[in-house]
């Protein structure tokens, strides 16, 4: 797999056997959505993988990336493609459930402008950690969510102060992006 944008455009990265990466195409599509959202911003990549959203943000100017993942395997490569680029002073992977990693966050008040969720489809996940992060709020004010899921994935249209503001299908898959609305309900 390669970044496609950005100041690491061309650059190859590696990816788990295990995993189901993100397609090119969808993936170029994603970041054609957020490109003016993903300047400066501290981005999260939950259910990492590879890295491959995490690194392309950093590629199109995010300022730093965490990257959260279950599997030790996964973990590995993140980090061999976080030193391959030389992002090591923006980029941590970190080991662990993306459930309790919100939470984690949290507690450290560290917040995101823009997370990426890519968990494994058909497994109610999507639903779940969409839930977590509203209820744990670890969003910046006027930040988003991008969710990649399978068509018959559930999920909402709100959750607290998050609303799908764009569904895209591809095929099988589903791109959704929702965006954290101020207090008051204004967007």
């Amino acid at each position: 797999m390669k970044i496609s944008r950005g100041i690491h455009k061309g650059r190859n990265i590696n990816v788990p056997e295990e995993i189901r990466p993100v397609s090119r195409k969808v993936k170029e599509s994603c970041f054609n959505i957020v490109k003016d959202i993903v300047v400066d911003a501290a981005v999260l990549d939950l259910f990492a993988g590879s890295g491959a959203l995490g690194l392309e943000a950093i590629s199109c100017g995010a300022k730093s990336a965490v990257f959260v993942d279950y599997s030790k395997a996964s973990l590995e490569i993140v980090s061999e493609n976080i030193e391959a680029l030389g992002l090591a002073a923006k980029a941590r992977a970190i080991y662990g459930d993306a459930l309790e990693r919100v939470k984690d966050f949290k507690a450290r008040g560290q917040t995101f402008d823009l997370i990426f969720l890519d968990p494994p489809y058909y497994q109610g996940i999507l639903n779940k950690v969409l839930q977590r992060i509203s209820e744990y709020d670890i969003v910046s004010d006027f930040g988003f969510l991008v969710a990649f899921c399978y068509e018959s994935d559930e999920f909402a249209n709100k959750y607290g102060a998050f609303s799908l503001i764009l569904e895209k299908k591809y095929g099988q898959n589903r791109v959704l992006v929702y965006e954290k609305s101020d207090l008051s309900g204004n967007v």
